[in-house]
């Protein structure tokens, strides 16, 4: 099964953890998002982020998605593994858990971020 779409970013909270002499920074950031597409619902995010002097960022993270996959109610958890440069993000991640697509667990995926906000997702 390949599902495509994508999400817009609704809220960002990000607050520093730990600041460095260099510029760096490590913060969390709670994230909201409502996807379109093969996948329809929301999401929320926990982003553990990594930043190095020069603004960008390495990050990982756990997703909770609830919504609709082809008109059926779904319930996906994804870890994410990605990273923010030059005002763009993406991330490789992968279906860990699902309380209603049993098939999709263990199955990667991939985004990458456009303008204002939103990004393309592809899972396969």
């Amino acid at each position: 099964m390949q599902l495509k779409g994508s999400f817009q970013i609704t809220d960002w909270k990000e607050s520093t953890e730990k600041s460095f002499d260099d510029g760096g920074k490590v913060t969390t950031a709670t994230v909201c998002q409502d996807y379109s597409g093969d996948i329809t619902g929301k999401s929320d995010i926990t982003f553990q982020m990594v930043y190095e002097p020069d603004g960008n960022a390495t990050f990982v993270g756990f997703e909770f998605i609830v919504g609709q996959i082809t008109e059926k109610p779904c319930e996906l958890t994804i870890k994410h593994d990605g990273k923010f440069e030059h005002g763009a993000a993406e991330s490789q991640f992968t279906i860990i858990h699902s309380r209603t697509h049993d098939e999709l667990v263990g199955i990667k995926g991939y985004f990458k971020s456009t303008e204002g906000g939103q990004a393309n997702y592809t899972i396969r």
